[in-house]
């Protein structure tokens, strides 16, 4: 019976949201909705998705932000985020490489104190002339 408990226990901790342990979800043509992230604390701000790429060989990976403001910025290769005229051809490549079968996406290290929430992410990547995505928002705990 403890075993039993202690499996359900690790079960929970390995997929809840915003775990770093949370298994890797996929990326569609049409668009997904992932798992959200939950901050516990938004001062540490460290915002990262994994993504199973199902046999994909990602050619450019690119990631959006969206502010409960309104405003989209986009990731450039440096981390830094710049505004976007939401046209998919303008994104610039954000150089994450896949490990095995796995995308491991560092979104955002940073302090988000100052941010509203819920935040929505969307990461794309390009692949045998395919763009998929998925999106997921970022919210606080308390």
């Amino acid at each position: 019976m403890q075993s039993r408990l202690m499996i359900l226990v690790a079960l929970f901790f390995a997929f809840a949201p915003g775990n770093a342990y949370a298994a890797p979800e996929q990326l569609q043509i049409n668009g997904v909705r992932l798992s959200p992230v939950v901050l516990t604390d938004p001062a540490a701000g460290v915002v990262s998705k994994q993504i199973a790429m199902a046999g994909d060989v990602p050619e450019a990976t690119h990631v959006v932000v969206q502010f409960a403001g309104g405003g989209v910025l986009m990731r450039d290769r440096a981390g830094l985020f710049q505004p976007w005229d939401r046209d998919p051809a303008h994104l610039p490549d954000n150089g994450f490489a896949p490990i095995g079968d796995t995308l491991n996406v560092k979104v955002l290290d940073q302090s988000l104190s100052g941010i509203s929430f819920p935040m929505r992410v969307t990461i794309y990547y390009r692949a045998g002339g395919q763009l998929k995505f998925g999106y997921f928002d970022v919210l606080r705990s308390n």
